[in-house]
């Protein structure tokens, strides 16, 4: 059977249109609306100086790198200091897109798509790329059972340094830089910033669509009898775990 004569999903069609639509609504609303029409803060080309400097702050302290660096007495470079939970969404989000290659990589549908491309530019830009990924995947053309990729060691790799990095985000949010407060200090400060903070509102948004885009994908992958399918409805857990098992 030849790719173009495999069938293509129920209703892909619709959804595809559905997932076009919802591309355009999240990069006009997270990017490009005027300020405080939808959103607090400023479109892309308008950005205010703070905003910039948390992205470049989170950004320096990508994957906590830094942090740990100078816990540990290497002190080349000082690592940002930022409020907790801020870094710890970003870093938690950013492992979570981090594991979504090998996932592509190993997905039948969509085999002429430029997935790798697509992954590194959804790294900086999330959902800006990935959600027109889904909905361009849902009409392309899927391999036949036996030329799809198996995971390797690249799933293993890429899962375990996502499990690594998640789970340390969720800790360094609770209990690091203990300058910043208690638990109920913390939360109230992220209910503030949600309110206020165009970068974390987008953030937010980002990992509930990784969690749908898991399942998804997960679930055209693994064949219904599995007895993996399962972990695609585990957010980030499940996806880690399936890659490492």
């Amino acid at each position: 059977m030849t790719q173009s004569n495999l069938p293509k999903q129920p209703n892909s069609r619709a959804i595809a249109i559905f997932l076009w639509l919802l591309s355009a609504i999240y990069i006009y609303i997270l990017l490009l609306s005027p300020p405080d029409q939808l959103l607090p803060n400023g479109p892309i080309w308008a950005v205010d100086p703070e905003t910039i400097k948390e992205a470049i702050d989170d950004s320096i302290n990508f994957f906590f790198i830094l942090p740990i660096f100078n816990a540990v007495g290497i002190k080349y470079m000082e690592a940002r200091t930022i409020h907790p939970w801020l870094e710890s969404l970003f870093n938690f989000a950013e492992a979570w897109i981090f594991m979504f290659l090998p996932l592509l990589v190993v997905d039948r549908r969509g085999g002429e798509l430029q997935k790798i491309l697509i992954w590194s530019m959804a790294m900086f830009l999330t959902n800006t790329f990935l959600l027109p990924y889904m909905a361009w995947r849902t009409t392309a053309t899927e391999l036949p059972t036996e030329e799809q990729m198996s995971k390797g060691l690249l799933a293993k790799i890429f899962g375990v340094v996502g499990l690594i990095i998640g789970s340390i985000a969720v800790v360094w949010g609770i209990f690091a830089r203990p300058e910043f407060g208690d638990i109920a200090a913390r939360a109230e400060f992220f209910v503030q910033n949600f309110q206020s903070d165009r970068l974390t509102i987008a953030f937010c948004v980002d990992v509930i669509l990784f969690a749908i885009f898991q399942a998804v994908l997960i679930g055209d992958i693994e064949p219904p009898e599995s007895g993996k399918r399962w972990l695609r409805f585990v957010p980030f857990w499940g996806l880690a775990v399936w890659l490492i098992l």
